[in-house]
This record gives C-alpha cells, structure tokens and sequence, in this order.
C-alpha cells in the first residue's frame, strides 16, 4: 500500500518521546527500535493517514477509523479464519499473523454476525 502513494520518505527516528511513529502527510517517522510486527502495524496506520490527507494529530474518531482500516488491510478474514480455530487469545493470534495484540482486537472489531459466526460457530449439539 505504501508503494501507491508518491514519494513518502521513511524516517527512522522516534517521532517524540511520547510516539513511537508519527506523519506528517509526506514524511513517516518511526522508531529504530520498534519489532517487525510494530513496524508493520505503525507503518501501515501512518500510511492510511496519508492516504487520506491527514497531516499532525487526529481527533480520537479520526483515529479510531484508521485503526480499522490499518487493521483490515493488514489481517485478511481468510488469515483471520486460519487461526480463530487454535488461537486461544488475540495474543496467540498476534503472533502467528505478524501484528499486535490491538490490531486483532481492531480486525475483530470490524466483523458482522456472520463472519462471526463464520470464526467460531455455535455448535447445533449444545446441551
């Protein structure tokens, strides 16, 4: 996704004390010191900011929208239905598709009832 917008520069520097990653609208600040599945999660929700023409700080909707939308583009139901059947947590979960604990409580999130249902079926033999 990030290949589709026009010369994003990648800098690898903590934004601020407070911030492990942080845009501008044409710059991605991200920590050094952040794991592949962390630079995988922040790169992609800055990557949706700048997308859609976010610059600085959101308010909290704002926000809460591009963790959504980050969290769909990174986890597929298809992965999600791969691992919903042993994965005993969203940590387990986490680990075995590449993202953070929070980004699958985010994907899960964006699930109606049937793909829901889809995950983990009510059994028809309940007593």
């Amino acid at each position: 996704m990030l290949c589709t917008l026009a010369q994003v520069v990648i800098i690898w520097n903590r934004p601020h004390p407070d911030l492990v990653a942080a845009t501008d609208g044409r710059r991605i600040w991200l920590d050094p010191a952040l794991t592949t599945a962390e630079r995988r999660c922040f790169l992609a929700h800055e990557a949706f900011h700048i997308k859609h023409g976010h610059q600085g700080c959101q308010p909290p909707a704002i926000e809460r929208q591009i963790c959504l939308e980050a969290a769909r583009f990174l986890i597929s139901f298809e992965d999600l239905q791969r691992v919903a059947g042993w994965a005993r947590c969203p940590e387990d979960m986490a680990e075995e598709l590449d993202v953070l604990p929070e980004v699958v409580i985010d994907r899960l999130q964006t699930l109606d009832g049937d793909q829901i249902q889809q995950l983990w079926p009510v059994s028809e033999h309940v007593a």
